[in-house]
């Protein structure tokens, strides 16, 4: 029982198992639901804080705006503090995929992303997220907020390292 349990778990599949109570037929049926989650390719949750800020950042570099789309806010919003101390300006989704059209595709194995979720709640989560080539990294602090199972990306501060 235990392997087809892990089998279910593992295919995502989600139904009601029954057990029997005094192993006759006619005594009480008890309904056992069976849960599943599922999981990222390196292990997360996809219903995880750091599956979300992983999905936006590898499709950011990648040029994969539908994807990373999937894991942002309707409320999305992004600002940065530039090398000189100004601010740029606050950035919504669509001018988030007018500065990708221009950028070089990364592939996730040669991203070097550091993920460090610091904080989660029941409506909102906060990760740091450092990223960017060697000599021109940068840290982003990414609020985050919960929806139905899963994780949004609603505001994006950033920095140079």
């Amino acid at each position: 029982m235990k392997s087809l349990f892990c089998a279910l778990l593992m295919a995502g599949t989600i139904m009601p198992a029954s057990a029997n109570v005094g192993g006759n037929p006619t005594d009480q049926q008890i309904q056992l639901p069976i849960y599943s989650i599922e999981l990222a390719e390196e292990g997360e949750p996809k219903n995880s804080p750091q599956y979300a800020v992983q999905t936006y950042i590898e499709n950011f570099n990648e040029r994969d705006f539908e994807e990373m789309r999937k894991v942002l806010s309707d409320n999305f919003t992004n600002q940065g503090l530039n090398r000189d101390g100004s601010l740029t300006n606050v950035q919504t989704i669509d001018d988030l995929r007018t500065l990708m059209n221009g950028q070089e595709v990364i592939a996730p194995d040669s991203q070097n992303n550091v993920i460090t979720v610091t904080e989660v709640n029941d409506k909102y989560a906060t990760v740091e997220l450092v990223t960017g080539p060697e000599g021109q990294r940068w840290k982003e602090m990414i609020t985050l907020v919960k929806v139905g199972n899963g994780w949004k990306i609603e505001k994006i501060f950033w920095s140079f390292v």
